[in-house]
C-alpha cells in the first residue's frame, strides 16, 4: 500500500501490480494473497488506520481503566495520527473516495458503536440510547467532520483540530455518561411503584397501573 502511494506521487501513468510489487520488493504472490486488483491498494490505507487504532488501544498500558472520555479521545487522536502518515493522500482522496459509502466509514461506525456500548464506561441505562444506530451514525458524521477540519487545518501541528477534539470529546462524554438518565429511570420506577404523584387516580393512567 505504501509503495502504491509512493508511485502515485511519482508517476503519471496508472499503477500496475508488477510496478507496485517491484517498488515494495515483494513477490506478486504476496500481492495476490491480499488483493484482487491494484485499485484496492489506495482505499486499504484508510482501513489500516482502524486496524492501527485497535492494535494501539489494546497495547496501551492501563487502557482497560480509561474512562469513556479518555477512550474517545484516544480514538480520535490515534486515527488522526494514522491518517497523518499520508496527509497529502488523504487531502486528495477523502472527499471523493471514502467520505460517504466506503468500508472505512463502516469501520469507523463500528469502532464508535463499540465505545458507546462498552459496559465498563457507559452506564447500562444510558446504553438504551447510545446503543441506537442513529446515535452511531451521528457520531460517525461528527468524526468525518473532524477529519475534514484536520485536512484543511493549516495551524501549527494542527493545533486548531486538537482544541476542537478536546472540546468535542468533553461534550460527548458528558452526554454519554450523564448520570441523570439512570437517576431519572429510578425516579420514574419509584413513582410508578408507589403512585407518589397520585397518577393512579387518572382514568387512563390508573388502568395502566392496575395492569402492572
Amino acid at each position: 500500500m505504501e509503495a502504491a502511494l509512493r508511485l502515485d506521487a511519482a508517476m503519471d501513468s496508472p499503477l500496475t501490480v508488477p510496478d507496485v510489487c517491484a517498488e515494495a520488493d515483494v513477490e506478486e504472490t504476496i500481492f495476490e494473497a491480499h488483493f484482487d486488483a491494484v485499485e484496492e491498494l489506495r482505499p486499504a490505507f484508510y482501513d489500516l488506520t482502524l486496524a492501527q487504532y485497535r492494535m494501539l488501544a489494546e497495547a496501551t498500558t492501563g487502557y482497560e481503566e480509561f474512562s469513556f472520555e479518555e477512550r474517545l479521545a484516544s480514538f480520535f487522536y490515534i486515527l488522526l495520527d494514522a491518517l497523518g502518515e499520508q496527509r497529502a493522500f488523504v487531502q486528495a482522496t477523502f472527499d471523493t473516495q471514502v467520505r460517504y459509502q466506503s468500508s472505512f466509514r463502516t469501520r469507523v461506525r463500528t469502532a464508535l458503536r463499540d465505545l458507546l456500548t462498552d459496559a465498563d464506561t457507559v452506564p447500562n441505562v444510558n446504553q438504551l440510547v447510545t446503543g441506537l444506530w442513529p446515535i452511531h451514525e451521528v457520531l460517525t458524521e461528527v468524526t468525518f467532520a473532524i477529519i475534514r477540519h484536520w485536512i484543511h487545518d493549516e495551524t501549527e501541528a494542527q493545533e486548531a483540530t486538537t482544541a476542537l477534539v478536546d472540546k468535542l470529546v468533553a461534550f460527548v462524554a458528558e452526554l454519554v455518561t450523564f448520570g441523570g438518565v439512570s437517576r431519572g429511570v429510578d425516579l420514574a420506577w419509584y413513582i410508578v411503584q408507589n403512585d407518589s404523584l397520585g397518577l393512579g387516580r387518572l382514568p387512563i393512567v390508573g388502568r395502566f397501573f392496575s395492569r402492572g
